[in-house]
């Protein structure tokens, strides 16, 4: 090879190399690379505050504490599920009628006064008024000694219902009972005692201390037993005492 031929070889060479080049440069100026991101992400991300429930727009659930700067919450009712409230009383029964009484003959109208206690308790079924219902159950025994050998006697249950104002706002519960039952008393004049059918209303109020779960009580019933000797009896009970709330 000579000279002259070496010589067109390297200067195509040297084209060749300015061409690939070029075009190199070309595409790589045609494909830019793509622009930084702004502002430069942060690691970590940045905590943001939970947001807070219930909305300040709607107003809080009745058992919900009041907050500071809050809306006004809906009253707060009592728990309205029932509950027993048992009861203990010393209580004086006044039995009066046709041949009660010592010394008192079969057509004449006279009395006797037993002491003892009333036991009981009831059942309150709370609503959204001032004014509940519930059902009372007691036990009444009464027996004192006079100058007979015979004592006055006075035994028996009752059951009724009752009404009262636990809710309406007073410094005193107010109630009202009446109830049915049995009953049997000896009239002051006998060992044994006759049994009949018996019916009282009794009114009464509570004076609650100051932890609402204890009262103290006081109460008058009057009603009449039927049936002894084919005459009706009346029986008068004064009772003061305590009562328990269990809720």
């Amino acid at each position: 090879m000579n000279q002259s031929t070496r010589r067109r070889l390297t200067f195509a060479s040297c084209l060749s190399m300015a061409f690939l080049v070029a075009t190199m440069t070309a595409t790589a100026q045609y494909y830019p690379p793509p622009p930084p991101t702004y502002p430069p992400p942060t690691y970590p991300p940045p905590s943001y505050p939970p947001p807070s429930y219930p909305p300040a727009q709607y107003p809080q659930r009745p058992d919900s504490p009041q907050q500071p700067g809050s809306p006004p919450a809906y009253p707060n009712y009592q728990n309205r599920a029932a509950y027993f409230s048992p009861y203990l009383m010393f209580s004086a029964g006044h039995y009066s009628g046709l041949g009660v009484g010592n010394g008192t003959a079969a057509t004449q109208s006279g009395g006797m006064t037993a002491l003892g206690g009333t036991f009981g308790g009831y059942v309150l079924y709370p609503s959204p008024g001032p004014v509940h219902l519930g059902i009372d159950a007691r036990l009444i025994v009464e027996n004192s000694a006079n100058s007979t050998t015979y004592g006055d006697k006075i035994f028996g249950g009752l059951v009724g219902f009752r009404i009262d104002g636990s809710d309406a706002q007073l410094p005193i519960v107010p109630y009202f009972q009446f109830e049915v039952g049995g009953v049997g008393t000896n009239n002051g004049t006998s060992t044994t005692r006759n049994g009949s059918f018996a019916y009282q209303a009794q009114f009464g109020a509570d004076f609650p201390f100051a932890n609402q779960q204890v009262a103290a009580r006081v109460e008058y019933g009057t009603g009449q037993l039927t049936g002894i000797d084919n005459t009706n009896h009346t029986l008068q009970t004064f009772s003061a005492g305590i009562v328990f709330h269990i809720r």
